[in-house]
């Protein structure tokens, strides 16, 4: 499944790149939401954003709803979804008192409510996360989520038991099972590094990795994934440029993109990578490229958007 990434350059301006790899056929696409946009919650009332919203994402077959994968609101607060089979956690039944929400109802809130980091932190208390499914999905999915914003900060939050906590990554990548925490304990056992955590040390091995020419972890696995991005991206002299990064984001994104095959089409499970994706998190520029067109589409959210525009809108993928 997605494997995610977020970036500073030498000019400290913000980045945040995945890959959107699912095996569902419904199209993704460039999707905008709107301040005040209305939107209703696994269970319970209505809920109204604050923010306006802008990503990769699908409407309900009965068009009445929008569901992001990723995105970014018109402070530069960015989030996406990633798999977490096997470890995800929910609740059967809601919470009084508690903001109680489905799993991909998690985006929608954060992005349409929170105009920080410090704000979805603060708030996490409040959330209940149940075992409910959105729309006419056959199934539940697990997520964990990857969040960053232009004070260059990354967090993860991880549904595994006990109420919703953030967790710094200073690795800056994400991508599907296992838990954040032993992905990077893989990727020091895989480069030689004492200890568990993401140090300076890790960076000064993959930036000698790189600089060794040795060939990168290649399985589509999402270890291997983790360990390949993660030593591409802090192995790689740090870019000036945010034309050439983008460019840069977007190749590193391809090596680790899961390809499409037409005989598995419709099986559940058939991963393929529906799009790649990058965010300007101070310019609030999405560019997006569906896995049919390759073409690069770039919108921007600029305040007269988010500010006249009232209704939500699906761009063309192509």
């Amino acid at each position: 499944m997605c494997t995610s990434l977020t970036y500073t350059t030498a000019s400290a301006h913000h980045f945040f790149g995945r890959t959107m790899d699912f095996p569902t056929t419904t199209p993704w696409r460039p999707l905008f939401l709107p301040r005040w946009y209305h939107w209703q919650p696994a269970v319970g009332s209505t809920r109204t954003s604050q923010y306006a919203m802008l990503g990769g994402g699908r409407q309900a077959s009965d068009d009445h709803a929008f569901l992001l994968g990723d995105g970014v609101n018109e402070t530069g607060l960015s989030c996406a979804e990633l798999y977490l089979p096997g470890a995800a956690t929910y609740v059967d039944q809601p919470i009084i008192g508690q903001i109680n929400l489905g799993p991909q109802d998690f985006i929608t809130w954060a992005l349409g409510e929170h105009a920080t980091l410090a704000e979805v932190i603060a708030d996490l208390p409040r959330v209940t996360l149940l075992n409910r499914r959105w729309g006419q999905a056959t199934t539940v999915y697990p997520f964990h989520w990857i969040l960053s914003d232009p004070t260059g900060q990354t967090i993860v939050i991880e549904p595994t038991g006990g109420p919703l906590q953030s967790q710094i990554d200073s690795a800056g990548i994400l991508t599907n099972t296992p838990t954040l925490a032993i992905h990077l304990k893989n990727l020091n056992r895989y480069l030689g590094v004492s200890g568990d955590d993401f140090t300076s040390e890790t960076i000064q091995v993959a930036k000698k990795f790189i600089a060794s020419g040795r060939p990168l972890p290649a399985k589509t696995i999402p270890t291997d994934r983790f360990i390949h991005m993660a030593i591409r991206r802090w192995g790689t002299p740090i870019a000036e440029n945010d034309t050439l990064i983008t460019r840069e984001i977007f190749q590193w994104l391809a090596e680790v993109s899961l390809p499409f095959d037409p005989k598995r089409q419709g099986q559940s499970n058939h991963n393929y990578t529906h799009y790649r994706a990058i965010f300007n998190l101070e310019q609030k520029k999405l560019t997006f490229q569906s896995r049919q067109s390759r073409r690069l589409q770039q919108i921007i959210l600029s305040p007269e958007i988010a500010s006249y525009q009232r209704f939500p809108h699906v761009y063309s993928a192509d």
